[in-house]
């Protein structure tokens, strides 16, 4: 075999591998603020994918339902061949289907797609090229959905033909489409509404919902969702609470100037009063075995207590703390002592004075016994 002949073996080999597809997943309503609406990606993209959330059903097995035949042409339904190479390719006995042709020549033979969808709402889109945004999905058996994708073609002025752009296609999950359910076409009330917002954590307000209102009518839960993902999204720094009322502004309004301040002489301080202090008591005689604590308080001040002399309507205060315990001291009155040493003299003299009286009284007893005859 050839050189040539292996080579072109090999391509058909590689040609017919499966292939994985690099195209973004949205599982939430901030993955879709992160897609370009409104800009590289038309606004219809998200009304088509709104009207598909809240089209299909669910079974029990969390699977999705379709609640149409894809094989009828319903809503403009067909085969999608992939032949783009923008998806997966799928394992025998699945294919994929492709929806949301708004020409009305392409869904005479079945149900048409609701006219919000079908372009009625292109004044509210901002007149965007419309009929570009397409939904792909596979389909496991007759009426149970596998995989879900939101795709476009390209723009006519990119001169790339009718092929879908794998660039700004993206594939959404389960979770997405249950919260997409949630802006139901039925919650059209303003309390329905300020609920949504609320549940999906948007920082509209209530000026901002009945703005919404009064503008999309009965189609108000889809003009919440297209404010919630494309408004919101270009306004990341907005605060997720009700706007507070504008302020009305200050007065240019020049405060009264204070009067100046009188430089008032502040009055001298009294003079510090000579004060001697007087002489502190003699030390007590505290037994060797006890120690007392003793603590005198004495104001501070900056005040010579040895070169003050003595008034005599002031004196010092002076407070003396003694703990009480166990020590034997003598009365703080030095006469005292006196007056003690008279008493012991005084008894001791009188004991004499009574001795001597008694001896005095004995010899005379005795002399007069004597001369007696």
């Amino acid at each position: 075999m050839s050189e040539s002949h292996l080579m072109g073996f090999l391509v058909l080999f590689l040609s017919v591998l499966p292939t994985e597809s690099t195209i973004g997943i949205l599982n939430s309503i901030n993955d879709l603020k992160k897609i370009p609406f409104g800009q590289s990606v038309p606004k219809h993209s998200l009304v088509l994918l709104h009207w598909f959330a809240n089209t299909i059903g669910f079974d029990n097995n969390d699977l999705i339902e379709l609640t149409f035949e894809p094989s009828n042409g319903d809503y403009g339904t067909h085969h999608y061949g992939n032949y783009e190479g923008v998806l997966d390719r799928l394992p025998p006995g699945q294919q994929y289907y492709t929806l949301g042709n708004i020409n009305p020549m392409i869904n005479i033979n079945g149900i048409s797609l609701p006219s919000y969808v079908a372009g009625n709402v292109n004044h509210l889109l901002g007149s965007e090229e419309l009929n570009r945004a397409r939904i792909i999905f596979s389909l496991l058996d007759q009426d149970t959905v596998g995989q879900v994708f939101i795709t476009q073609h390209y723009e006519a002025n990119q001169g790339l033909g009718t092929g879908y752009d794998p660039v700004h296609s993206y594939q959404i999950t389960i979770d997405l489409l249950r919260v997409l359910r949630v802006f139901s076409l039925d919650r059209r009330q303003h309390s329905d509404m300020s609920e949504i917002a609320v549940n999906i954590g948007s920082g509209i307000n209530d000026h901002e919902l009945s703005s919404i209102g009064n503008t999309w009518g009965q189609l108000a839960c889809v003009g919440l969702l297209l404010f919630i993902v494309i408004n919101e999204r270009n306004t990341p720094c907005r605060p997720n609470r009700a706007r507070e009322p504008k302020r009305p502004p200050k007065c240019n309004v020049r405060e009264p100037k204070l009067p100046p301040k009188q430089n008032f002489r502040q009055p001298k301080p009294p003079p510090i009063p000579n004060i001697r202090v007087l002489a502190s008591p003699p030390k007590r005689n505290v037994r060797a075995s006890v120690t007392s604590h003793i603590s005198v308080n004495i104001p501070e001040n900056d005040i010579n207590f040895e070169e003050l002399s003595v008034r005599a309507s002031v004196t010092p205060h002076i407070s003396v703390n003694i703990p009480e315990n166990d020590i034997n001291l003598r009365p703080p009155n030095q006469d005292w002592d006196n007056v003690q040493c008279c008493n012991k003299c005084w008894c001791a003299f009188k004991i004499c004075g009574l001795i001597v009286g008694i001896v005095i009284a004995i010899s005379i007893t005795i002399k007069i016994c004597l001369y007696l005859p």
